[in-house]
């Protein structure tokens, strides 16, 4: 190559990152969620973002997206389309421990690749745990009317929300700290901080049979968020040898109450995460029909095997 052409290409690079703006700067920060059949990839940055993020190939359907100038970037990947085909975006799925997993690019200019690019590998859905058997536990965040697991709930009505241990091995304990509920939208309200207490009377404190590998909380009255019809629970969930230490929890007791208004909904980071090495994070959603409604029918019923009332 001809030294010509060859400063001609270093100009037109350098000239590209100094427009970005991001070349000694660009340091993004990369988390994943998956809820809902939907992995959620945030990408965060010092600057407003102008580039790209993508999958292994950024040119395959619904597997790509390009900043708008904001400091938050999601891109949101379809868990429901079968590995392999266009859109499934390289994600693979650990069937043992339930986590995904998917390499993602992001590069500060939507055309053109720069020395400031960056490649990660991100995970979600950890749920999994190795235990004393050299066997994975993985824990079960579910919604239940006492019985069964329950895919469509009645709002208004009270139900469980448990966390259990599959494959459970006594010799290890649980602690449900930092649950909180939210819909499709960025509205979001938490329900249990990082102690593992309760921050609304919406919900009771959990109760732990160690022996089970189970913890129960009484939903009192079931909620839906403003202009959804289903609602996401999320947990974070610590492991211990031995039974966890229980947080003293004082929340007062007044009365409980029935429906969630706006005035108690605030922001709630579903990318963030515990600082116990020892924790994983599980997540459930119901559909929740009105009373009175023609899906309250089906709610009245289904339960985890059966289909979402339409």
């Amino acid at each position: 190559m001809k030294l010509s052409s060859f400063l001609s290409i270093f100009l037109a690079v350098y000239r590209v990152s100094a427009e970005t703006g991001l070349a000694d700067e660009f340091q993004p920060s990369v988390k994943a969620s998956c809820v809902g059949g939907t992995m959620t990839i945030r990408v965060d940055t010092a600057l407003p973002f102008d580039g790209v993020v993508h999958g292994p190939n950024r040119t395959e359907p619904g597997c790509s997206v390009t900043g708008k100038g904001g400091l938050k970037t999601y891109l949101k990947i379809d868990l429901g389309v079968p590995a392999g085909l266009p859109g499934s975006c390289g994600v693979k799925y650990n069937p043992d421990t339930e986590e995904r997993r998917v390499a993602i690019g992001v590069r500060a200019h939507n055309t053109i690749e720069l020395l400031e690019d960056r490649l990660y590998v991100v995970t979600c859905g950890k749920a999994g745990f190795q235990n004393s058997r050299n066997e994975v536990s993985v824990v079960q965040l579910k919604v239940t009317d006492g019985f069964s697991k329950k895919n469509a709930v009645l709002e208004g009505s009270a139900y469980t929300l448990r966390a259990e241990v599959l494959n459970h091995d006594p010799n290890y304990g649980i602690l449900v700290k930092r649950c909180f509920a939210f819909d499709n939208s960025d509205t979001s309200v938490e329900l249990v901080d990082d102690r593992g207490c309760r921050t609304q009377k919406l919900i009771s404190e959990f109760s732990y049979d160690d022996s089970a590998g189970t913890a129960d909380a009484t939903l009192h009255s079931m909620f839906r968020m403003p202009g959804s019809n289903r609602t996401y629970f999320q947990c974070d969930v610590e492991i211990c040898r031995g039974s966890c230490p229980k947080p003293d929890c004082d929340l007062d007791k007044e009365q409980i109450t029935q429906k969630i208004d706006n005035s108690e909904l605030k922001s709630v980071d579903p990318f963030a995460r515990s600082q116990s090495d020892d924790t994983v994070t599980t997540s459930t959603s119901v559909f929740v029909a009105q009373p009175g409604s023609s899906a309250a029918v089906g709610a009245a019923v289904c339960t985890g095997g059966d289909l979402n009332p339409s």
